[in-house]
């Protein structure tokens, strides 16, 4: 009896947890900059914000910082401060006899929040014990982020698991799953394949946020095999022990790092893996949280706990309505482990993809936009950044002006070098001095920013602030900067101009910042992305995911479809090796990627085809390729990927090719792509790299074409003859033609009156 008491606790404890886990982080993981962390002046102040998943439990936490100090500061009157959640946790006394330190700090685990946790480090800086001039250059410091860490231990928090804990799971911070696999019967039907996966790995990508979401696709049998076991089955294989096995996920291969998986299909096709109390409440469109116990036999784990979400329904219809539900959905307010989709509505492509991005001719507040009135007090540097999403395609004339109307106001008693600057995406277009000793308020201040400083996708608007206290005019007596305080308030607004929805292709960077063409503003075309077998499925899927966290919305016009001939029109992206290529129409590419490959080398082409990078571009002349070359070999361990006009759509569409020299290959190429790393270094037509670092080669080698259409005829042919300017100097000349034609006709007719009337 106490053998078997202790086997149910033990089972117990091993079915509802996972075993806890170490990992160590570079501080660059948690900001994109510079690896060096320079703090300079008197003071200052630095924030780091280190994300936690709501499932994660902090058990430990150490602090390894490595900091270089300026040798002119002096002893105890120069420290570094580190703070956690504004709690100090450690100092770091500077010493100008050892510049060069490590210190490592316990964080107390009970300071630990889920979602953003701020890590602050602020010193004090002197180099002498009065009369320091705050901006001296010696006054500095140093932190090496890249080699400074924070080592963790953590478990997964022994919660209920509902559905509100999908986002803890598939979350951006510490804990956050950041690969996935996705069951499925052996035999399914087609729209599972073509829109139910695809859907499910955006949705759990989009949870993901800008974290990368690695997707694997398998498949579980029919029925179980029990396993081998070292006693005679025929005594320990009974009914209870059949049907404690039964209960397990006994399909799953053991993955590392991955608590949660997805059981997607029919309830008939899902029967040999659920129980028959879950198989009875699928009685339409279906999602389900649940956790799976282990199974223990003597201490060892012969099938790990595991956690599973289940996409079900009684028709392949109803599976894809729960995807489209579970893509959609906001987990915080369901508070259950299970629900019935009854209905939907507004769930079409370009419905979904218009709402989430703001509207040409249209007004907007910055309360419209979510940011609330800021304030800033005390004297120092400040950034306020507003961000907004416009449409992928956003087209405007050359003369059209975005209006920013702001309403701001600062107090008395700033000092000289007390400045506003406003940047739009990292361009600046204009500076305020704050120099009205009572202060000033202004109300709709106006300012016209040409329309093409922005662009489609993400914008960024930055106010960058410098506070200064007034000057003492006596030595050594600094007046302190609390009295001063800046306000910029939630009615400022922002005004777009008329656009048409014009984009000029290929563009990979234009992929990278939009997921541009697969996401549009003014229709949602079906996409798909072709395979030429279930061997390319996962890498499919990773894809469909970072295309779906690029848009931050779901692509219901996304698909995937198995064949070896591109027979779709819409914009499409083909996956393959060299050999299932040679099947694809490519006579008419600049480069080819077959069993022969078609190069075009940057010497065989003009100069401005030997770019590294392709960013902020708006020459739009065409990039022709002069020459090429043909060759056989194979593509070692790299990958390339191409854009061009699609061959064969009825309309002007884009076809992308990725390639590498084997499905294993691509599928690791792949995962190296969507990185954090790589992603935003697309550009070009022309991409290869072998790595997640940096890219071989990044070219751009084809002729340019436009995608979609302006509101209006005279806007499309403005952006058509600007892609083209050669029509322009033929226009030109045509005009200067038939005017002299018409000048030399009217002196001849004047000149014959002339004649006759003499």
């Amino acid at each position: 009896m106490i053998k078997k008491y202790f086997m149910f606790m033990l089972c117990l404890c091993v079915s509802f947890s996972l075993a806890a886990q170490t990992d160590t982080y570079r501080l660059t993981e948690f900001f994109g900059g510079d690896e060096t962390l320079r703090l300079q002046g008197k003071a200052a102040t630095l924030d780091i914000p280190i994300p936690l998943s709501s499932v994660t439990k902090v058990d430990s936490a150490r602090l390894r910082l490595e900091v270089l100090s300026s040798q002119a500061l002096i002893k105890k009157r120069s420290q570094l401060y580190v703070r956690f959640n504004n709690a100090t946790i450690g100092q770091v006394a500077f010493d100008p006899q050892r510049p060069s330190l490590v210190s490592e700090i316990e964080i107390p685990k009970s300071l630990w929040r889920e979602g953003f946790n701020s890590l602050t480090l602020a010193v004090s800086q002197h180099y002498a014990e009065q009369c320091v001039d705050g901006s001296a250059p010696e006054l500095w410091s140093e932190i090496n982020a890249y080699t400074s860490t924070l080592q963790l231990e953590t478990s997964i928090d022994n919660k209920p698991f509902k559905l509100e804990g999908l986002s803890g799971f598939f979350n951006p911070g510490i804990g956050g799953q950041r690969d996935v696999q996705l069951y499925t019967a052996r035999e399914i039907e087609s729209e599972l394949k073509q829109q139910t996966l695809p859907l499910v790995a955006q949705a759990l990508a989009l949870r993901n946020q800008y974290q990368p979401l690695i997707v694997e696709h398998d498949t579980f049998d029919d029925g179980y095999v029990l396993p081998q076991l070292k006693e005679t089955e025929n005594t320990y294989w009974g009914e209870e022990n059949v049907a404690r096995y039964e209960r397990t996920a006994w399909y799953l291969e053991r993955k590392e790092k991955q608590p949660v998986h997805v059981l997607i299909g029919t309830v008939d096709a899902l029967s040999p893996v659920l129980s028959d109390e879950v198989i009875n409440e699928i009685g339409g469109a279906f999602l389900k949280t649940q956790r799976t116990p282990a199974f223990v036999k003597d201490g060892e784990v012969i099938v790990p706990a595991s956690y599973r979400l289940i996409v079900s329904g009684t028709t392949p219809i109803e599976v894809l309505e729960a995807a489209k539900a579970l893509a959609v959905m906001d987990d915080a307010i369901n508070p259950v482990s299970q629900v019935t989709i009854l209905s939907q509505t507004q769930m079409k492509a370009d419905t979904l993809q218009r709402n989430f991005v703001l509207a040409p001719d249209n007004h907007y507040t910055l309360q419209d936009l979510g940011v609330p009135t800021s304030q800033f007090r005390d004297e120092g540097t400040f950034n306020k950044r507003v961000s907004f999403r416009l449409p992928a395609d956003f087209y405007v004339p050359e003369n059209a002006s975005v209006n920013l109307f702001l309403d701001f106001g600062y107090g008395a008693g700033f000092g000289p070098g007390s400045v506003m600057n406003v940047s739009v995406n990292d361009e600046l277009v204009h500076g305020l001095a704050l120099n009205n000793d009572n202060g000033q308020s202004f109300r709709d201040y106006q300012l016209r920013v040409p329309a093409r400083f922005f662009k489609g996708g993400i914008n960024n608007v930055d106010f960058d602030l410098s506070l200064r206290a007034p000057l003492a005019g006596v030595p050594c007596d600094d007046v302190s900067g609390k009295h001063l305080v800046f306000q910029l308030a939630d009615s400022s607004a922002i005004e777009f101009p008329d656009a048409g929805n014009v984009a000029v292709q290929p563009n990979l960077a234009l992929l990278s910042e939009t997921a541009y063409p697969f996401a549009r503003f003014k229709s949602a075309p079906v996409s798909t992305i072709v395979i030429p077998s279930d061997s390319y499925l996962g890498t499919a899927l990773t894809l469909t995911a970072k295309l779906a966290q690029v848009a931050q919305i779901p692509l219901l016009n996304l698909q995937i479809r198995e064949e070896n001939i591109v027979s779709t029109d819409g914009s499409a992206i083909v996956l393959g090796t060299p050999e299932t290529l040679s099947q694809i129409e490519q006579s008419e590419f600049s480069t080819a990627i077959e069993a022969t490959k078609r190069w075009s080398y940057r010497l065989q082409n003009n100069l401005y085809n030997r770019i590294r990078t392709l960013t902020d571009d708006m020459s739009f002349k065409a990039m022709r390729v002069d020459g090429h070359t043909v060759q056989e070999s194979d593509l070692g361990e790299q990958a390339v990927l191409t854009a061009q006009e699609h061959p064969t759509s009825s309309q002007t569409d884009t076809m992308f090719i990725i390639a590498a020299q084997s499905p294993e290959l691509l599928q690791a190429r792949v995962a190296d792509l969507v990185s954090l790393s790589m992603w935003g270094q697309m550009a070009g037509d022309f991409f290869a790299w072998k790595n997640a670092l940096s890219p071989s080669l990044v070219m751009q080698v084809s002729d340019k074409y436009e995608v979609g259409a302006g509101d209006d005829n005279w806007l499309y042919l403005r952006l058509w003859l600007s892609n083209n300017p050669w029509y322009w100097l033929i226009g030109f000349v045509a005009i200067v033609f038939v005017v002299s034609l018409f000048i030399y006709l009217l002196l001849k007719r004047r000149n014959k009156q002339v004649q006759d009337s003499w």
